[in-house]
């Protein structure tokens, strides 16, 4: 299906200033390192947003591209850039709703990201001080994590892509 498709792209890079070779692909082509030029490249839709948002870790929103549609729902995609080099993207539901539909949501992605990956290496739910609920995959090096959050009123279905971290142990490959 089209999540497959997500992942079928390699690009190699030869002067990547990460340890890998192989750059990772983190979402629809985007791969770890590109820069803006080369994602608005592949991903036309992207756009330098009105109001980047920023990570914890100092990382720039470069591009967002909206109307995202993944399982059903609509997402809206943040490409965040550390520099000029993509360092993560999420996927964000766009409209804030009830939390049993967020509900809704997050087990969708979860069947069509399981359906795409198999099972996930790792599923957490808590519910002090707030509800969250995430599960996370390994793919080719990437990882992706869904997250839902509920806190109070407010909740929101993440999808996040990012490159694991080096310490972490290497992925088990289930398919060959």
């Amino acid at each position: 299906g089209r999540m497959r498709k997500w992942l079928s792209v390699f690009v190699l890079f030869t002067a990547l200033p990460a340890p890998q070779a192989v750059a990772q692909v983190l979402w629809n082509g985007a791969a770890y390192g590109m820069s803006p030029a080369q994602v608005q490249a592949r991903l036309p839709q992207s756009q330098v947003p009105d109001s980047p948002d920023e990570l914890a870790g100092g990382e720039s929103e470069g591009l967002r591209m909206d109307d995202v549609e993944l399982a059903g729902h609509r997402f809206q995609a943040s490409f965040f850039f550390a520099g000029d080099a993509l360092a993560q993207v999420t996927l964000s539901q766009l409209a804030a709703r009830e939390g049993a539909v967020d509900r809704q949501v997050f087990e969708d992605v979860a069947h069509a990201l399981e359906a795409a990956h198999g099972a996930p290496l790792a599923t957490d739910w808590r519910h002090e001080p707030f509800e969250r609920r995430s599960q996370e995959w390994q793919v080719d090096g990437a990882r992706i994590q869904l997250v839902l959050i509920q806190a109070g009123t407010g909740s929101f279905v993440n999808v996040v892509h990012q490159v694991r971290p080096p310490d972490a142990p290497p992925p088990v490959r289930l398919q060959p």
